[in-house]
């Protein structure tokens, strides 16, 4: 024999009460927070890396996004990014190859002598970035290790 119960009524009163929490507890993250337009240079030494990506990866919610280099270095995020600080890291295009000239065509990261090893990993970069509301500039300038 199978039991049916009744389901609980709900009242507009109840509706609302839960609509309130939601909106005080829910959104409340959100309500403050700021975005900001992001661009810049990248150069290694001085001189601009002419090819590559810049990526921001949001030290707190790991929140990432990146931006394609053109020839002077500069960058321009298209989509603002939301604020905080960022932890940079700077990355070689990656192509479509054969590798060593054999087999199906991968993913392989294109020769950038111009992005030091060190740059190109969230632990190895010391590049960071605090973003805040309204237009950002950061122009990076990397620096080979020296041994």
């Amino acid at each position: 024999m199978v039991r049916s119960f009744p389901r609980p009524r709900r009242t507009p009163a109840t509706a609302l009460a839960l609509a309130a929490l939601l909106g005080l507890f829910g959104c409340r993250g959100n309500s403050t927070k700021e975005e900001g337009e992001v661009s810049g240079k990248v150069t290694c030494e001085g001189n601009p890396v002419r090819e590559g990506i810049v990526s921001f990866q949001h030290t707190k919610t790991g929140y990432a996004d990146e931006a394609p280099l053109n020839k002077d270095g500069a960058y321009a995020f298209t989509k603002p990014l939301p604020g905080g600080d960022y932890k940079v890291t700077v990355l070689p295009l990656v192509v479509r190859e054969q590798e060593g000239g054999k087999g199906p065509k991968v993913g392989l990261e294109k020769p950038a002598p111009d992005i030091p090893e060190k740059y190109r990993t969230p632990g190895g970069s010391d590049l960071k970035a605090t973003v805040k509301g309204g237009k950002n500039e950061f122009n990076f300038d990397m620096k080979r290790e020296r041994r």
